[in-house]
């Protein structure tokens, strides 16, 4: 993965992006996947607690981002059945990356040949009618981030489940912060192994 120039480039990015609130749960931009420890049922686990320092909880990072994670993915874990311990079974990381793309767009634009008046008169338009259209091709440049929850087996030393959403960064967005987190790992606790209770 290529990430950004600079931490702190990358670090100011994503708490924009947050504070803009790309991802809402409806958000058809965000794609979510997950990795299981085919030998692990996380059934197995009872307790659970968080790194000391999250990947998101560095210098760069704002202290509202990691603490907002925290709440939400303990909202989700006990949900599930799990208990946070001073001697978890499982810890969880949150970290960010983020990269720069680029997107190519190129499509039949009539206007560029021949006009709208072309050779036959009034109305006609160049292209399927036999009179050559043309192209357009337009070239942007955007950054798509990640967000990646991590669970840790503590005795083993060795991760059992990470779930990831991709999302492109942009600056349309409304919601709040709290919000668009909590909407992130809603998201992706859609597949974790173990699900959440239908609510009564």
């Amino acid at each position: 993965m290529k990430f950004v120039t600079t931490q702190s480039k990358l670090a100011i990015g994503i708490l924009a992006f947050f504070t803009g609130a790309l991802l809402t749960a409806c958000a058809p931009s965000v794609k979510v996947r997950s990795d299981t420890d085919p030998g692990v049922d996380m059934r197995q686990y009872q307790t659970y607690d968080f790194f000391s320092q999250m990947g998101v909880e560095g210098d760069n990072y704002s202290n509202l981002l990691g603490q907002h994670f925290r709440d939400s993915i303990s909202e989700q874990m006990e949900l599930r059945g799990y208990r946070k311990s001073d001697a978890p079974q499982l810890q969880v990381n949150v970290s960010i990356g983020a990269e720069e793309k680029i997107k190519v767009n190129t499509y039949q634009d009539p206007y560029l040949y021949g006009g709208y008046y072309g050779m036959h008169g009034y109305g006609y338009r160049g292209g399927p009618w036999g009179y050559p259209g043309s192209t357009r091709t337009t070239v942007s440049q955007y950054t798509e981030a990640n967000v990646y929850i991590d669970m840790v087996d503590t005795s083993e030393h060795k991760m059992v489940w990470q779930g990831v959403a991709t999302f492109r960064v942009t600056d349309k967005m409304q919601e709040k912060l709290r919000e668009s987190i909590y909407n992130t790992v809603n998201s992706v606790f859609t597949q974790f192994p173990v699900s959440a209770p239908a609510p009564q």
